[in-house]
Order: structure tokens, then sequence, then C-alpha cells
């Protein structure tokens, strides 16, 4: 069952990586990405690779 995702855009003031052992490797650049929020209200970037990226309330700004 696949679950749809309303796709939104986010501004990251900084570059933000993700945490160990979980997506150490992962990285968001400073800019503009889109992003997705869960059901829960945690907010993720969708990375070039389609990958996803949680981020903090404070790691980000909404655009839309």
């Amino acid at each position: 069952m696949m679950i749809e995702r309303k796709v939104f855009k986010i501004y990251l003031p900084r570059m933000v990586h993700g945490y160990w052992p979980f997506g150490h490797h992962l990285i968001a650049q400073q800019g503009v990405h889109d992003a997705v929020e869960n059901q829960h209200g945690a907010v993720s970037v969708v990375l070039d690779h389609g990958q996803l990226l949680g981020v903090k309330p404070d790691e980000y700004e909404r655009v839309q």
C-alpha cells in the first residue's frame, strides 16, 4: 500500500546532514527543497535520489 504525501517547499538556511547511525551519509544543501510531512507532523526533505532526510523544526522554514 502506497501512501500519498503532499509535497511542499521548505528553505534550509544552512546545510543539514543525517545523524549516526541512520542517515549520517545523507546531506541537504542550503536552499529551497521539496519536502513531505508524515501523519505525525514530522517533516523530511526529499533528496535528489528520492531518499528522505528528516529535519528538525529549527532547521527549516516553510516557503509555501
